[in-house]
């Protein structure tokens, strides 16, 4: 079989496809991370979702290498590397960051307040059930004549 040959600016070409391809993978990452900020996670949904990632993550870098160079090139690695942490420093942590705060103002702002109102409320019923229960309680305890039947 033939090894095939690039020319220096279809080489470059390829390696600055492969910086756009890590940073791609780079969002996909942050994607997952934004939604364990913004939901709790079970440690089988977490390895679930890094199994997704991983898969997809390794798919795309095979085809990408293989399908464009014919074969596995280590400055198309070097290449995805470089992308997913360019992206990680000058996209995911901003944006990670922002969301952390964002989320935090939300359960200060929103949550929290309506949280207390509705505990409020509960306190209110919790003390007419307790009150309404030891009225029964009581009519229990002091019952009334019993009726007498003849027969």
């Amino acid at each position: 079989m033939r090894e095939m040959s690039f020319t220096l600016q279809a080489e470059t070409r390829i390696y600055l496809l492969s910086v756009l391809l890590g940073a791609a993978i780079g969002v996909l990452w942050e994607a997952f991370r934004a939604l364990r900020v913004l939901f709790a996670h079970k440690k089988a949904v977490v390895f679930v979702e890094d199994f997704i990632f991983a898969a997809v993550a390794c798919f795309s870098a095979f085809v990408f290498a293989t399908a464009l160079t014919g074969k596995l090139r280590v400055y198309t690695v070097i290449g995805m590397l470089a992308g997913a942490v360019l992206e990680n420093f000058f996209v995911g942590r901003p944006v990670i960051f922002a969301l952390r705060k964002l989320t935090a103002l939300f359960k200060r702002r929103l949550v929290k307040p309506l949280s207390e109102f509705i505990h409020k409320i509960g306190q209110k019923i919790k003390v007419r059930f307790v009150k309404n229960h030891l009225k029964l309680a009581k009519k229990k305890k002091n019952p009334q004549k019993p009726l007498k039947v003849d027969f």
